[in-house]
């Protein structure tokens, strides 16, 4: 019987109906499929797809949030950006003036002609005492913060001479168109007489001051360039016979009628602006000054001090001093020794 089997004589498994229903399904989609043609409805068209304005879209908190941080902080002035320029040209200007002063030294030290006497600037021919007295150099001997004050009187100086000179020409002037000679002959002995004094007793006092700071040498200053104050106010007054081409001189001048008294008149009368104009600027060099050493922290109390100082360092007061000394315990002695005999 089992000769008899046949594996292929079983009935077709495709003629099963269900089979075949799939089958027929599947062909009929597939013919669907292939027939179809997009373009073959052309009155039908396709909807664009809806346009969301960006108005309409609201970004979300997160996104506000990451913008607010992404904002520059706030600018805030750190305190080295508060550091004004005017302290800046300060310090410069402070460093300038310190350079200068280290040059200033280095020049005393190195200049071989510091310390020969050439003021006045005589020249080498002239003969006898005209020859320099003094040595001077404002812009060697005197610190940089005082060389600016220093000249300004050396200038006042100047102009001391040049108007006790101007006096005399007008007292010329009056002596030839009036006769009065007395004022003309003292113009003449005030200016040989107070053109070296008020050199020597007072702008020399505050040259030797800046120089070397001397307390001692500003007082000497102080006392004799108020004394000179006071002088110009008897210069202004200009007394008759005095010297001084002065106010009351003018008006002497100008109660006469003719022309010789109008030209006089017209010489006194610019003495007379040139000794207001010296009063008037000596008051104000005495300020400034007395001000400039009051801030270098001297004082009354320091001048005495350097008074003693020097007065006691000085040879010529040692030696008198000791022979006081000497001579005072001899004469002790001398008495001892007669009152026990």
């Amino acid at each position: 019987m089992s000769n008899d089997l046949n594996p292929f004589s079983n009935e077709n498994p495709f003629t099963d109906p269900d089979i075949q229903r799939v089958t027929q399904t599947t062909q009929i989609a597939q013919e669907s499929l292939d027939d179809y043609n997009p373009f073959s409805q052309p009155n039908i068209q396709s909807k664009p797809a809806a346009i969301i304005p960006t108005s309409t879209i609201s970004s979300s908190p997160a996104e506000n949030y990451q913008t607010s941080q992404l904002k520059p902080p706030a600018y805030s002035e750190t305190s080295a950006q508060k550091l004004n320029l005017t302290d800046i040209e300060k310090q410069q200007q402070e460093l300038n003036q310190r350079a200068a002063e280290l040059d200033r030294r280095e020049q005393l030290i190195n200049n071989p002609t510091i310390g020969v006497k050439n003021f006045p600037p005589f020249p080498s021919w002239c003969p006898g005492p005209l020859k320099p007295c003094f040595y001077q150099d404002i812009n060697l001997e005197i610190p940089i913060e005082f060389q600016r004050w220093v000249r300004l009187l050396f200038y006042l100086w100047i102009f001391h001479t040049f108007t006790l000179g101007f006096n005399i020409i007008a007292a010329l002037v009056v002596f030839i168109m009036t006769g009065m000679g007395a004022t003309f002959g003292y113009s003449i002995l005030y200016f040989v007489l107070f053109t070296p004094c008020s050199y020597a007793c007072w702008f020399r006092p505050a040259y030797k001051g800046f120089r070397t700071d001397s307390s001692m040498n500003f007082m000497i200053f102080f006392f004799v360039f108020f004394c000179q104050v006071i002088v110009n106010f008897i210069e202004t007054v200009g007394f008759v016979g005095s010297g001084f081409c002065g106010i009351l001189l003018l008006i002497k001048v100008l109660g006469t009628t003719g022309v010789g008294n109008v030209v006089a008149g017209i010489f006194v009368l610019l003495a007379t602006i040139c000794f207001v104009a010296i009063a008037a600027i000596d008051i104000l060099m005495l300020i400034k000054i007395h001000r400039l050493y009051r801030n270098t922290g001297a004082s009354f109390q320091k001048a005495q001090a350097e008074f003693a100082t020097n007065v006691m360092s000085n040879k010529n007061v040692q030696n008198a001093a000791a022979s006081v000394v000497t001579e005072g315990a001899r004469s002790a002695m001398q008495s001892n020794s007669r009152g026990r005999f």
